[in-house]
Parts: C-alpha cells; sequence; structure tokens
C-alpha cells in the first residue's frame, strides 16, 4: 500500500549493474558487437565471448558427470531439470570451495574469480561453521553460471552429447582427473564423496571438512588457476587436445599457433595480432584462412568509423540540450574532409570475399552491407540519414527496441539520453583473441 511521506527522503539511491560476474553489456546502437561475434565465430567457431578459462571447462564437464552420479544415489529421475539442479548446487559449492581456498572474498580481476563470485562472497564466511548450499550464485544461473556460458562449446566440441546434460566418452579422461591423476593420488575418491554429500538437497548446509578432505583443499584442487598453480600438466595436454587439437574447423588451431608464435613478441592488440596474421609475421596463412583473417581486419575498422560518427550525432544532439538542427549533426558527424576515409573503410568490407558471409547472417548483416553502398559519395545530411535508417532497423529487431535519435523536420531530438558510449573512442573489435589467449596460457601454452 502506497503512503504519503511526512518530509522528503535525505538521501537518493539507483541501482547500477556493475559487478564483474553479471552479463550486462551496454546496448550497442548499431548491433557492431552482434556482427562482431559473428566475425569471431568464423576465425573461432568452437568458443565464445564466455569461453576463456580452461579450467572451467573441465568444471563443468565434472559436474555434469556428478549431476548423473547424484540422481543415481539420491534415486531421482536423470532429467535434464534434475542435472541442471544438482549441476548448479555443484557450482556452488565448487564457488566456495573457491573462496575457502583464497581465504575469502577475491579482488575484481583475481585469476579465481570464477561466475557468480558476488553471490558466493555473500554467502561465504570465515569460521569452521557450515556454509549455506541454497544461496543464489547468480541471477537466472542457468543461463548465466557456467553451465550456460559452456554448454554450447562443449557440444560444439563433442565433450557433451548434443541436445542432453550428458558427457560423450570423449570427456572421461578430462573428467577421471579433474581433482587430480587418478594413478597418482588415492585421495581422488574421497574428493568425489565430498562433492556428492554437497549435492544431497536435503541438506541446506555443507560442513568444511568431509572425512580428511577440506573444503579449503578441494578449493586448491580445483579452483580456476590449478592448472597453472599446481602445473598440471597431463590435465593442461588433456584439454588442448580437446579445445584445439581436435576442433573439426579451419582456423582454430592455426590461428592458435599464431597467436603462441606471436606471444614472444611485445604486447599486441588485436588489430595489430590480425594485421601480423594477415601479412604473414608469425608464418604463412592458407588463403582462405588469411581471408577470414582480413575481413576481421576491414570490418573492426569499419566498426570504429561507423560508431564514431554515431557518437558524433549523439554527442552533438545531447550537447545541445537534447534537440539541434539535423543539419548541424550531421556536419558533426560527417565532415566533408573525412569523406574519403568512410568511404575507403566501407569499400574495403565490400571489397573483401571473406565478408561475403555477412549477407548469409539471419540478423543485421544485409541491412549493414546496404548500409556500405549507400554511404559512400553520399552528403552529410544524406550519410546521417542513412545510418540513422539502419540504427531503426537494428532497434525494431530488438524486443521493444525504439530508435535513440529521431528526426522531426529539421530537427534531431534524443529519445535515449542514458547512452554514455559516446563519451569514449570507438574500439577496434575484440573479435575472441582474447579469450583464446586466456586459454592458451591456462593451458601452459603462453606464459
Amino acid at each position: 500500500m502506497l503512503q504519503a511521506l511526512d518530509s522528503l527522503p535525505n538521501s537518493v539511491y539507483w541501482s547500477a549493474p556493475a559487478d564483474l560476474d553479471s552479463d550486462f553489456t551496454a546496448e550497442d546502437p548499431l548491433a557492431l558487437d552482434y556482427l562482431g561475434q559473428q566475425v569471431g565465430l568464423w576465425l573461432f567457431p568452437g568458443f565464445t565471448t564466455r569461453t576463456g578459462r580452461a579450467q572451467n571447462y573441465a568444471m563443468v564437464l565434472y559436474g555434469l558427470h556428478l549431476a548423473g552420479r547424484a540422481c543415481e544415489r539420491y534415486g531421482v529421475p536423470a532429467s535434464d531439470d534434475a542435472r541442471t539442479e544438482f549441476f548448479q548446487r555443484w557450482e556452488r559449492f565448487w564457488a566456495l570451495a573457491t573462496l575457502e581456498a583464497n581465504g575469502g572474498p577475491l579482488s575484481r580481476g583475481d585469476s579465481d574469480a570464477m561466475r557468480g563470485v558476488r553471490g558466493a562472497t555473500r554467502a561465504w564466511f570465515e569460521g569452521d561453521r557450515p556454509l549455506p548450499l541454497d544461496f543464489p550464485l547468480i541471477s537466472r544461473q542457468s543461463e548465466l553460471g557456467s553451465l550456460g556460458a559452456y554448454l554450447s562449446s562443449l557440444r560444439t566440441y563433442g565433450l557433451v552429447f548434443a541436445g542432453t546434460l550428458r558427457p560423450t566418452p570423449a570427456a572421461k579422461a578430462i573428467i577421471d582427473a579433474f581433482w587430480d591423476e587418478p594413478d597418482e593420488n588415492q585421495a581422488v575418491p574421497q574428493y568425489e564423496d565430498y562433492a556428492l554429500a554437497a549435492l544431497d538437497t536435503s541438506k541446506l548446509k555443507i560442513g568444511r571438512k568431509h572425512g580428511r578432505i577440506t573444503l579449503r583443499k578441494a578449493g586448491k584442487m580445483s579452483r580456476l588457476s590449478s592448472l597453472t598453480r599446481r602445473q598440471r600438466v597431463k590435465q593442461q595436454d588433456r584439454l588442448w587436445r580437446a579445445l584445439f587439437l581436435n576442433a573439426h574447423d579451419d582456423s582454430t588451431l592455426a590461428l592458435s599457433h599464431q597467436l603462441i608464435a606471436a606471444a614472444d613478441d611485445e604486447a599486441l592488440d588485436a588489430e595489430a595480432l590480425l594485421e601480423g596474421m594477415e601479412a604473414g609475421r608469425w608464418g604463412a596463412l592458407p588463403a582462405a584462412l588469411r581471408e577470414k583473417v582480413h575481413a576481421a581486419v576491414v570490418f573492426g575498422r569499419l566498426a570504429q568509423e561507423l560508431l564514431s560518427r554515431f557518437n558524433r550525432a549523439y554527442e552533438h544532439v545531447h550537447s545541445a540540450g537534447w534537440v539541434c538542427g539535423a543539419g548541424d549533426a550531421a556536419r558533426a558527424a560527417f565532415p566533408a574532409e573525412e569523406a574519403a576515409s568512410l568511404a575507403a573503410a566501407c569499400g574495403a568490407v565490400l571489397e573483401a570475399p571473406g565478408s561475403k558471409a555477412f549477407g548469409k547472417l539471419q540478423f543485421h548483416g544485409k541491412p549493414m552491407l546496404r548500409l556500405l553502398a549507400e554511404l559512400p559519395g553520399a552528403s552529410s545530411t544524406t550519410a546521417l540519414d542513412r545510418l540513422l535508417r539502419y540504427h531503426r532497423a537494428v532497434q525494431r529487431s530488438r524486443r521493444g527496441g525504439g530508435a535513440w535519435l529521431r528526426q522531426q523536420d529539421d530537427k534531431l531530438l534524443l529519445q535515449v539520453t542514458s547512452y554514455n558510449g559516446y563519451k569514449s573512442e570507438a574500439q577496434f573489435p575484440g573479435f575472441k583473441l582474447s579469450v583464446v589467449e586466456r586459454l592458451l596460457h591456462d593451458l601452459g601454452r603462453v606464459g
């Protein structure tokens, strides 16, 4: 029931999506982030922007194996729902074990910071008392937790049966060695007993010791950094074979070898890495793969051009008090002296053989190619009109998305005032290069 206040509140609060385990991303007005992800898939089909830790592959596989065992132990029909519930409980247990191993909360960017780190931090406390296992790890855990992040990749690599939550025989060696090499550590079965005890849904808490195994020790054995900290060379080799040597595409292994060779050079950003690959700096690439790399380079430069033009228009309207003359905004976004560089960026994408794949995408690809054909030679006013038309099409494809800038007669009006992207320079897309570099680091292939 609403009640009138006797006085105004002393403070005003608002929420902000600022935790490192959230999947919040500032909305992209031109769908360039989406298109960049598609380019990343051409280069590394088996990985996504969320599959950056090798130990997480092993953790998810082991959790799915454990979920199957829990169904048997606790007499639950092995449905996908049951497996998911058991897996989520395992993920919470593993997250608490990671915090226990690190002595508490992890700093931002810590090599052990897992998905759901904030939820686990809220549940963990110092001492010897049992810890809860019914806490919310992350909102929409089945989608945003490790299972949602890694499942499609695990299926792509044949480590989980398509359409199921059951690991394939190809994953058995990785699962068996999750805690340690079974022929070198006789305590491995005890760790599994501890994990299975945590999956007993009749209990809301788990003790910090099970037999001779402590929660702290379980965390040290399995945390994200365990592959490198414990120098688990055999497990690293298994994951290297599963994710790279056995990749069923023509680019993942070849480009990964390029990244390994490039690691000895000075630190390079995504654009410099791709340029070096295209130029053969770290060895020649097959012609078809070089075309993919070239398409990534020219699209990356175009993405910077287009987003910077949109940002300039947005900033001009914003600075003018949310409404200004359309012609003024057009000249700010598309100055005549930059027409040649814009035309070159558009032409480079249209002429690149690898860029034809944009036309086959379900979303945004064909409209983008049409925009690129319209911009060269267009006046500032026409160019802005075409860019905003493309922006409106992008927004219509999103649920309930409306245009951020609206033209009314000769005026341009700001309809969404919360966009902050215009305050920083448009960046060259990462195309999952940093994701693959992190995987290679975890697997001991780069320093």
